[in-house]
């Protein structure tokens, strides 16, 4: 942004004291120093001016925190329904096997068993 006024930058300026006509030209250094510095500050100052037109204000960091709360609350929602949804067709899945399991048991297990066991019975205790 250009150059800061420092004193220490001036100090062989300001403090000449010499009698004959230099107080004046040293004033007039002053002087010219000192509108330098003020078309600087005015330059500053409206740069300034222009980027805080785009600032973001207290309301509008509250508006937008609670529009983010919203959302995300409407997202925990949506995905909450989804987890149901899967945890539904999970169910239903484990229903499944359950009869898959339950028809393998009756269909083939127990009729395999009655089979071995009468082969038991009629080889080992009726020998035949």
């Amino acid at each position: 942004m250009g150059s800061y006024l420092c004193p220490s930058d001036m100090s062989d300026v300001w403090h000449k004291d010499e009698g004959n006509g230099e107080n004046m030209d040293i004033l007039e250094q002053r002087v010219e120093r000192l509108e330098e510095d003020t078309r600087q500050i005015k330059l500053d100052l409206a740069v300034l001016t222009a980027r805080s037109e785009n600032f973001a204000t207290k309301t509008d960091v509250a508006e937008l925190r609670a529009e983010l709360i919203k959302e995300i609350a409407a997202s925990e929602a949506r995905t909450n329904i989804r987890f149901e949804k899967i945890d539904e067709k999970f169910e239903r899945m484990f229903e499944k096997f359950n009869d898959i399991n339950s028809r393998i048991t009756w269909t083939l297990m127990i009729p395999a068993l009655v089979a071995v066991l009468l082969w038991f019975i009629k080889t080992a205790i009726l020998k035949i």
